[in-house]
C-alpha cells in the first residue's frame, strides 16, 4: 500500500437543525476549513500509530494498536481510543479488512479549532472512509451517530440539500444547490465563543415528540430560503426558522435572548446555544465587526472567507 494524504471538509448547517435528524430537508454548507489525514504504511511491523494535531501543531491526541488482534498499546481508556478502536472492528470483522491493511502511521491536521464545532468527528469519518473505501455514514452509525448531513458536507463541492432517507439510514438523498443570492456580502459567521456538546442537543431534542407536520414546515421553509433572491425576504423566513425550532425546543432565539439591538437578523446553526451563529445585516463590514467585538466576540467571517464552493 502507497502513502496517501486526504482532505475532508468542516460544515456548518444553516436549515434544518435537529429536525435533520429526523428526515427534515436541511441546507449544509462545506467550509474552506477541514482535516488532514496522512497515512504512512509500514509492512514490517503490525501496528498502527495514531496521532491527531491541532490547528497550532499541537498533538491532541495519540494512541497504538496491533493490528492483528486491536490490542491498545497506547492511548488505553481515551474515548478517542475507544471510538477508533470500535471503527477498526467494525472494518476487520464486518467488513473484511485485512490486518496489514492498517499497519503504518496515521496522521490528522486540522486547520480548524477544535473549539469551533466544524465537524472534527465528520471530517474524520469522511477521511476513514476514504482511505478505506467504505460506506461513510455505516461507519457513522457504527461509530459517533448523527444524521450524516455533516457527512455529505465534508465532501461536497458547494452548498447542498440534504434529506435523511429513515428507512435507509446509509444511503441519503445530497443534492448540490445555487444557493448564491445577491446579498451573499451581507452574510457572515460568527463563532459564539463556546462549543456546544451536539450529544447533548440531540438528547434534549430526542426527549420531545416530533409531529410531522413540523418537519414538513422545516423542509418547506429550507426549499424557500435556499431559492430566496430577496433581501427582506430571506430576513423573514430565517426569523420564521428560528421561531418555529424555537417554540419546538421551548428555547429561546439566541437574537431575542442575547442581541435585540441588532440591525438585523441572528440564526443559530447546528445544536443551538453554541459554535456559530449566521449573522445578516445591511451594515457594513467594519460595522458588524465592532458591534460584536464590543461584546467580546473575535471570531467572525464573511461568507466568502468561511464557505467552500467550486
Amino acid at each position: 500500500m502507497s502513502p496517501l494524504s486526504l482532505f475532508s471538509h468542516g460544515k456548518l448547517l444553516v436549515t434544518g437543525e435537529y429536525a435533520v435528524l429526523d428526515g427534515a430537508k436541511a441546507l449544509a454548507l462545506p467550509t474552506k476549513f477541514g482535516q488532514y489525514l496522512h497515512f504512512i504504511p509500514i509492512e514490517e511491523k503490525s501496528v498502527l500509530k495514531w496521532e491527531s494535531y491541532s490547528r497550532r501543531g499541537d498533538c491532541w491526541f495519540s494512541a497504538e494498536w496491533e493490528t492483528d488482534t486491536l490490542k491498545v498499546i497506547k492511548g488505553e481508556g481515551l474515548p478517542e481510543t475507544e471510538k477508533l478502536t470500535t471503527l477498526f472492528k467494525v472494518m476487520q470483522v464486518e467488513k473484511g479488512i485485512p490486518p496489514s491493511f492498517f499497519r503504518g502511521v496515521i496522521k490528522t491536521h486540522l486547520d480548524f479549532e477544535r473549539d469551533w464545532g466544524l465537524g472534527t468527528s465528520s471530517t474524520l469519518i469522511s477521511l476513514i472512509s476514504k482511505w478505506t473505501n467504505l460506506n461513510p455514514y455505516y461507519l457513522l452509525e457504527k461509530s459517533f451517530g448523527g444524521s450524516g448531513y455533516d457527512i455529505a458536507a465534508a465532501e461536497a463541492k458547494g452548498p447542498i440539500l440534504y434529506h435523511r432517507i429513515m428507512e435507509n439510514l446509509y444511503e441519503p438523498i445530497v443534492n448540490p444547490v445555487h444557493f448564491n443570492p445577491t446579498f451573499l456580502n451581507h452574510i457572515y459567521f460568527l463563532y459564539s465563543g463556546k462549543k456546544k456538546n451536539s450529544r447533548e442537543g440531540i438528547k434534549a431534542y430526542k426527549s420531545r415528540s416530533t409531529s410531522a407536520l413540523y418537519l414538513s414546515d422545516i423542509s418547506e421553509l429550507t426549499d424557500k430560503i435556499v431559492s430566496s433572491d430577496n433581501f427582506t425576504d430571506f430576513c423573514e423566513l430565517i426569523k420564521t426558522h428560528e421561531t418555529i425550532t424555537g417554540n419546538h425546543l421551548n428555547l429561546i432565539p439566541v437574537q431575542k435572548e442575547y442581541f435585540s439591538d441588532f440591525p438585523g437578523v441572528i440564526k443559530s446553526l447546528g445544536a443551538w446555544g453554541g459554535d456559530f451563529f449566521m449573522i445578516i445585516t445591511e451594515m457594513s463590514s467594519n460595522e458588524v465587526s465592532s458591534y460584536f467585538t464590543h461584546r467580546g466576540f473575535e471570531t467572525l467571517f464573511t461568507y466568502e472567507e468561511l464557505i467552500f464552493s467550486e
